[in-house]
């Protein structure tokens, strides 16, 4: 049987978004049905004539996200118009909602390339869309025929970076993860520290991964939102220097990692020095269409999870039982429900367990290949 040739155009070839909807997908599929598929990851498309007869030797291509600046967009747009009269089948894959929302760091950047209406000219040029959740499908479908939004959540093999590889400590480590698009979510936890007593500060370490102060840059566009000049931000100008002075404030146990790759196999190493993951989520509209991906990264390492009661954490953990629930954006919260795991003997692991056994056996790469595959041979 002739192979099946797909495409796929990521937005970026770095980070957690590559990580998880190119490139883990794409090698997962290719391991278990080699003889089904020929796949071909392509970043450096600037989408001419000649990059639209490579793509039109292809029989399905997938973009992730599918937004650009300026000329590059409509040369994209050209390309999708142009395969789709070669009959090649075009599918658009969502993992974040495409209009960012004043409180997302890059809220102007989002604003000024029009992402939000270039994303409805987007949605009448491609035959499906896949996403993440069935909450965000269930957002995409107010925009594009709801039967052809296909969900495969984001998933993990079982071996892989993420393996419960736990270092030995005489603390109950509290990790925070994330990037800069989690400015604002931060902030709710900030203090939560000084509503500890002195024994339960003694017993805890918090540490700090993935938010890179040491790389801050002050950046100046001009009008058109060319990059004029870059220059290093003053560490006191630099919001998470702040942050890392607030948390070194409250907590005498104390630790900084800084970001690691993915890419390289180092970011899920962080978790060998958490025990419980810290999820703080403020309740937009953005954050609403991200997938539980904490979760997962937890489930998978063996890390329990204490995440704000939103969406999309809301919809799939169950306070008490695989996670506790924090109901208000407030250091107090926290605190409560930081001490919760402390003061009731068992309760750490008890969430832990529970959340990965639900993982490891609902958000198996393995079986989400299996459908994926069988979306991608029946279209």
């Amino acid at each position: 049987m002739k192979k099946i040739k797909i495409l796929f155009i990521p937005s970026t070839t770095s980070g957690g978004v590559y990580f998880y909807r190119a490139y883990m997908p794409m090698k997962q599929l290719t391991l278990q049905y080699p003889e089904d598929f020929d796949i071909t990851i392509n970043s450096s498309l600037s989408f001419t004539e000649s990059d639209c007869e490579y793509a039109r030797g292809f029989d399905i291509v997938i973009v992730h996200n599918g937004l650009f600046s300026a000329e590059v967009q409509e040369r994209f747009w050209k390309m999708l118009i142009y395969l789709k009269k070669k009959k090649v089948t075009l599918i658009l894959d969502l993992d974040d909602y495409w209009d960012y929302g004043p409180q997302h760091p890059y809220y102007e950047v989002c604003r000024f390339n029009a992402f939000p209406e270039k994303m409805m000219i987007n949605f009448k040029l491609f035959d499906y869309v896949t996403t993440t959740t069935d909450w965000f499908k269930s957002v995409i479908s107010r925009y594009f025929d709801g039967k052809n939004v296909i969900v495969f959540p984001n998933a993990l093999p079982p071996e892989s970076q993420f393996t419960p590889m736990k270092t030995k400590s005489d603390k109950i480590r509290l990790g925070i993860t994330g990037g800069s698009s989690h400015t604002e979510d931060i902030k709710q936890v900030l203090g939560f520290g000084r509503m500890l007593t002195e024994k339960q500060l003694d017993s805890i370490e918090l540490v700090f991964c993935g938010y890179d102060k040491d790389n801050a840059e002050k950046v100046t566009l001009d009008e058109n939102g060319k990059v004029l000049s870059k220059e290093r931000m003053d560490e006191k100008e630099n919001w998470w220097w702040k942050t890392e002075q607030s948390f070194k404030s409250c907590f005498r146990n104390y630790r900084r990692v800084c970001t690691k790759s993915i890419m390289d196999g180092e970011y899920g190493k962080i978790y060998n020095d958490i025990d419980v993951l810290l999820v703080p989520l403020t309740d937009t509209y953005f954050n609403a269409c991200k997938s539980e991906l904490k979760f997962i990264e937890a489930g998978f390492t063996n890390t329990a999870v204490i995440a704000s009661a939103v969406k999309p954490y809301s919809l799939w953990g169950i306070d008490g039982t695989d996670c506790i629930m924090v109901r208000k954006p407030a250091p107090e919260y926290w605190a409560q429900a930081v001490k919760k795991i402390l003061n009731k003997k068992g309760l750490l692991e008890y969430i832990r367990d529970n959340n990965r056994k639900r993982i490891t056996k609902e958000r198996s790469l393995e079986r989400i290949t299996g459908d994926r595959a069988q979306f991608l041979l029946s279209i």
